[in-house]
């Protein structure tokens, strides 16, 4: 089966618009294709494939993992190397930058490859990444526990978006394939979180014995990022988006409407999540103290019965 990137990579990465109309290509599906970051649109009329596709296909691969997940638009954390899958009888793999040289050992720097038995399970034809569902696969057998979460909780999120992504019954597929040391993670997974921010903090609220609701419905507020107490909220502030001045009051506006109900709203910077995890958790049991110190408001939803619990475990 024919795929509009394998046409871009066979006929020189940069190709005019009426070459591909010439191979039956619509201005339809280019525009959809670069809608979904299948391909670039690198100046009126021309087209090609994403950087990291040209180095995956150079070196004789396909982006896998991260790489492949950040391609398909899903939320993944930073990673500076290149994630690509070879076949395992692939011999004479390339250097990502020269197609001449041979990989070396200094690409390991900036590059993670990875042998793989897999064929193309069904799920696409695409030659310069996986799956979807072979990239998570990939995260489960290559990476750390709350990696792999993150990114499982990333692509159900994404789905249900009406994004690509996973839906919960894919889970049995890619776990089937995943190593025994990552089975008890399945029941971790979530994917209420609308950042991967979100998950990490739920991952390290709960071992810390906080309780934490993801995404939960507030009448007049929306969805804050948690809940850890019948009127405390938390929000997790990701750099890319709350730098943004109007999102700023957006944020500011909602914390308001939450007060006026008699709640609190408790925001967190990646920073502090990573760099300052103790101090974020005596602000959390500081908070759930006062929580149960004085009727909590019956504006918000009901929490979860463990809070009961973890309300004498917090004295």
């Amino acid at each position: 089966m024919r795929s509009l990137t394998r046409d871009i990579l066979d006929h020189g990465l940069f190709v005019k618009r009426a070459a591909l109309r010439a191979r039956g290509w619509s201005d339809g599906h280019l525009r959809g294709e670069v809608n979904r970051g299948t391909v670039v649109r690198v100046r009126k009329g021309w087209y090609s494939a994403p950087p990291s596709a040209v180095e995956a296909f150079r070196i004789g691969g396909r982006l896998a993992g991260l790489s492949c997940l950040k391609s398909y638009g899903i939320w993944t954390p930073t990673t500076g190397r290149l994630h690509v899958s070879v076949p395992s009888a692939a011999r004479g793999l390339r250097r990502p930058t020269d197609m001449r040289a041979r990989l070396d050992v200094l690409d390991g720097v900036r590059c993670r490859v990875t042998w793989s038995d897999d064929a193309i399970d069904g799920r696409g034809d695409c030659v310069w990444r996986t799956s979807v569902h072979e990239a998570l696969v990939h995260i489960l057998n290559n990476h750390d526990r709350v990696t792999a979460i993150v990114c499982l909780d990333a692509a159900l999120h994404s789905a249900q978006e009406n994004g690509v992504g996973i839906i919960r019954d894919d889970l049995g597929w890619i776990f089937a394939r995943a190593p025994l040391r990552v089975q008890s993670w399945r029941d971790e997974v979530d994917g209420r979180a609308a950042a991967g921010g979100e998950t990490e903090f739920r991952l390290k609220a709960l071992a810390a014995g906080i309780p934490f609701v993801p995404q939960p419905f507030v009448s007049g507020v929306g969805h804050p990022g948690g809940q850890i107490g019948p009127s405390t909220f938390v929000e997790i502030d990701g750099k890319d988006w709350h730098d943004d001045p109007i999102a700023f009051e957006v944020d500011r506006e909602r914390d308001l409407l939450v007060a006026s109900q008699n709640g609190r709203t408790l925001r967190f910077s990646y920073a502090l999540l990573r760099k300052q995890w103790g101090l974020c958790v005596r602000a959390m049991v500081t908070a759930l103290e006062y929580d149960y110190l004085r009727e909590p408001s019956a504006a918000f939803p009901l929490f979860h019965e463990r809070m009961l619990r973890a309300r004498h475990r917090l004295g």
